[in-house]
């Protein structure tokens, strides 16, 4: 048997590559053909699926150092109870040809499958999920839409709930009343007795119990006995199984009582008519905490605008959002949310931006100004060009992230996948090991006490706690997460956070607002305008921040010209310049030592500068140095108490920059930092974190994501300040939208959510192994208690509930607030022509 499978490559760029590729897949086991395009960059294969899966064929191309390209697609899956059920959807899922992976969360109830062109369908996947014993259906691709899918069949689902909820306790009521009434009311018996015989009552209520086991109950005996059938028991299997014996014994005692001793004739149609009803409870409680832990994916969804005002040939007209093109104007009063993300091009107002920056104060807008779609338009009318619609904005963007971080299993979760595989199995086990103690060595009637324990132990046991432990509480971690400006871009990322023992910083743009100033210039011998043409001239072509803070200088001093005749950038290092037939060299000492430029005494003055937290620059003109510059990137006011913060959270800091040891040196001793890198190019910052990572250091880095994209990926975790806007940033981990007191919440939002998961985990191992033992009875023989069924039932549906209740306390999380301090490192003022710094 083979199967044929065609999927994307990224990073071919020449026919070695291919053949590399080619090579490597050809070399698996049970690969019977490859072809590789680098035009189309797809590679087609045909293999033998019992000897190589499509994951480890995705593993290989990996190795050789591309990326896979597969499709993914995502569907909801509705009658899931328990963590088995997750565990065979995935199966099934998995199994189908074509499919790379499956990942299916029972919180949010969706399925996320990748898989390559040329295998299983959507057809055959919704088909898998449905022999497997579930109803499965697709998902629109547009938020709005396919979130109202959700929300309908969620409301559809809880109302039916619901129904069967109020049936079964309308029926269960007289079941009690006839079977335990008279324990409350002692003459009750003999009213029953007048009015029929006691047999007329136990038809009554074996009829009542019937109903309930196959009205409401058959939410659980249906599934149940499809995992059977599939030989993979679930929770509803043990519901099914403890109150089906426990109505299957009442029913062989009530037609054939002579089979039976006297003592033996127990009818227990309440048990199984109360343990439903009570476990139906639980699990409507269950649905609605688990409709709660969605509320802030469904917020961020509905900041998005269905409908945009769009302005064609002078004329207003409502229109919906996808028939709105880029380019086009859309017009937004005072008052309404920005439908898309764009450019000002008329009007002026301010704008309510704190869903994405966290800023409640309004920012002013005005032509050439860019918007974001679903902050608010507080006053003016504007007219916005549409620059990015539905799916490319950036609120799009955050709400896939929190999705994609959602719908991730966590290292931790393992554990409780591992349990849960023999889970059910052993449970079924242990009550039949139970039944058979009780009755072979069980007082009389031995039956009796041998039904009432095995039929606990079904019933108490409880796999569904155990498989809303981890996703529960990433669904509120996250979403909560998001609302405080941290987006994890996967699941991974807040387990990974929490175990970080050092985070190092990036300084530039990260711990300083990225808009250096030039303070001083000492140039004793030179004409102050003829130096600043001249550097005008050489910095035109550089794109550094520094190179800005000398363009922005001269242009404030009305200084301009034209472009160098020849212009080259030395990463790490400066610039070479040709400016009027001469030779200009701008950067740092490296520079001149790399060209064996002679800096005399200048090291002198630089270093003076550095030592109060400046950073230094040398000119160099035909090789002899004849400035050198003192520039600063003033630190961020919240940068010292960020640090504090951090420490005391018990975690290292170290600092990483290109600027000299003495400036290196000035800034950590302002921010109170101890250890920190100096002069190391863009390229040494992974290297530094890869040291660190030798030394034993769990590391988080944190940059702007826009030289720091090897650091951001070398470390244990990357984390990217951006500016509210950049959000995909792919190297980053996580993503911080606001300043910088985001990345001491993300650290707390990370650990508070893994305490809530170990949590969760331990009462869902807990409650079993406390309570399984006590419905086997156990504990009988020293202490004469054991586990009514009826009590085991409120216990098992209350379990999950427990769970959830306690993820959603993760909802009460606040967002870290460091106070602003005024940091005056710098001088600021007019630069002088020449400014000899002070001994």
């Amino acid at each position: 048997m083979t199967q044929e499978a065609e999927f994307g490559i990224e990073g071919m760029t020449c026919a070695s590559c291919v053949g590399r590729v080619e090579r490597a897949l050809q070399a698996l086991p049970g690969m019977e053909a490859v072809t590789v395009n680098l035009a189309t960059e797809q590679a087609t294969i045909r293999f033998d699926p019992t000897q190589i899966q499509l994951p480890a064929i995705m593993h290989t191309v990996q190795d050789t150092g591309y990326t896979p390209q597969v499709l993914e697609r995502e569907m909801a899956v509705s009658g899931m109870t328990c963590a088995s059920c997750v565990g065979r959807v995935e199966r099934a899922l998995q199994a189908l040809p074509g499919v790379v992976g499956a990942t299916v969360n029972l919180a949010t109830e969706r399925a996320t499958v990748r898989y390559v062109v040329g295998g299983a369908g959507p057809a055959e996947m919704e088909q898998a999920v449905r022999d497997a014993g579930y109803e499965a259906r697709p998902l629109s691709t547009d938020e709005h839409e396919g979130e109202a899918q959700m929300r309908a069949a969620r409301a559809s689902s809880l109302n039916a709930m619901k129904r069967d909820l109020w049936l079964a306790v309308a029926l269960t009521i007289p079941v009690l009343v006839l079977s335990m009434g008279s324990v409350f009311v002692p003459v009750l018996d003999r009213l029953l007795l007048r009015l029929a015989p006691s047999t007329v009552w136990a038809w009554i209520e074996a009829v009542l119990t019937t109903a309930i086991l196959f009205g409401p109950g058959r939410r659980f005996f249906r599934p149940g006995w499809i995992a059977y059938r599939h030989f993979s028991p679930d929770m509803n299997s043990l519901v099914m199984t403890g109150t089906g014996a426990a109505w299957f014994y009442s029913f062989v005692v009530l037609l054939f009582p002579q089979l039976f001793p006297p003592d033996a004739r127990g009818l227990y149609f309440d048990s199984a008519a109360v343990i439903l009803t009570a476990i139906l409870l639980g699990k409507y409680l269950e649905e609605v905490a688990k409709g709660r832990t969605s509320s802030a994916i469904r917020a961020l969804i509905g900041l998005q605008a269905k409908t945009v005002r769009r302005l064609r040939d002078s004329i207003e007209e409502d229109v919906p959002v996808s028939q709105l093109v880029i380019g086009e104007r859309v017009v937004v009063k005072p008052g309404e949310r920005i439908p898309v993300d764009g450019i000002v091009r008329e009007g002026e107002s301010y704008v309510n931006e704190s869903m994405l920056t966290g800023e409640p104060t309004p920012v002013a807008k005005r032509a050439g100004d860019r918007v974001v779609g679903g902050s608010v338009n507080q006053h003016g009318a504007l007219q916005i060009e549409a620059r990015e619609i539905g799916k490319n904005t950036v609120l799009a963007q955050i709400v896939r992230l929190v999705e994609r971080a959602q719908g991730s299993k966590l290292p931790i979760q393992g554990v409780a996948d591992r349990v849960v595989r023999i889970f059910t199995p052993a449970v079924l086990l242990l009550a039949v090991l139970t039944f058979s103690v009780w009755l072979a060595f069980g007082p009389a009637p031995a039956i009796t006490m041998a039904l009432i324990n095995a039929v606990a132990v079904l019933v108490v046991a409880c796999p569904c706690a155990m498989g809303l432990a981890t996703p529960a509480a990433i669904m509120v971690g996250s979403g909560r997460a998001a609302e405080l400006g941290v987006l994890y871009r996967k699941g991974e990322a807040i387990e990974t956070l929490s175990h970080v023992d050092t985070v190092a910083f990036d300084k530039t743009g990260t711990l300083t607002l990225g808009r250096p100033k030039l303070i001083d210039i000492i140039a004793p011998e030179q004409n102050h305008q003829d130096l600043m043409t001249w550097m005008a001239a050489a910095e035109f072509g550089s794109e550094h921040p520094l190179a800005q803070a000398i363009l922005d200088t001269a242009r404030d001093e009305g200084i301009s010209g034209s472009p160098a005749e020849k212009f080259e950038t030395l990463p790490g290092y400066g610039i070479r310049a040709t400016v009027q037939g001469h030779e200009l060299l701008i950067g740092a000492q490296r520079l001149m030592s790399l060209e064996g430029i002679d800096t005399h005494d200048w090291p002198v003055r630089a270093n003076a500068l550095a030592e109060v937290g400046k950073t230094p620059v040398y000119v160099a003109r035909d090789r002899q140095v004849i400035a050198v510059l003192a520039i600063a990137d003033p630190l961020r006011p919240e940068a010292p108490a960020l640090i504090r913060a951090l420490q005391a959270l018990g975690l290292g800091i170290v600092l990483i920059t290109g600027d000299s040891k003495r400036t290196a040196a000035a800034i950590a001793h302002t921010l109170g930092i101890g250890t920190y890198h100096a002069e190391v190019l863009p390229e040494g910052k992974s290297t530094v974190v890869s040291g660190l990572q030798r030394g034993g250091h769990k590391v988080a880095f944190v940059g702007d994501g826009i030289n720091d994209a090897p650091a951001l990926a070398q470390a244990d975790v990357g984390i990217a300040v951006g500016n509210g806007t950049d959000v995909a940033i792919e190297a980053a981990d996580i993503t911080v939208t606001r300043n910088l007191s985001a990345v001491v919440t993300a650290v707390q939002v990370a650990r508070r959510t893994l305490s809530t998961i170990r949590g969760n985990l331990f009462w869902a191992f807990f409650y079993n192994v406390l309570l399984i033992p006590l419905a086997a009875g156990v504990f009988y023989p020293f202490f004469g208690i054991h586990l009514n069924p009826m009590v085991a039932g409120v216990a098992m549906g209350f379990s999950s509930v427990f769970v959830l209740t306690n993820s959603l306390r993760l909802k009460r999380l606040k967002g870290a607030q460091l106070p602003v301090a005024s940091i005056a490192t710098q001088r600021q003022g007019p630069i002088s022509a020449v400014t000899e710094p002070a001994h």
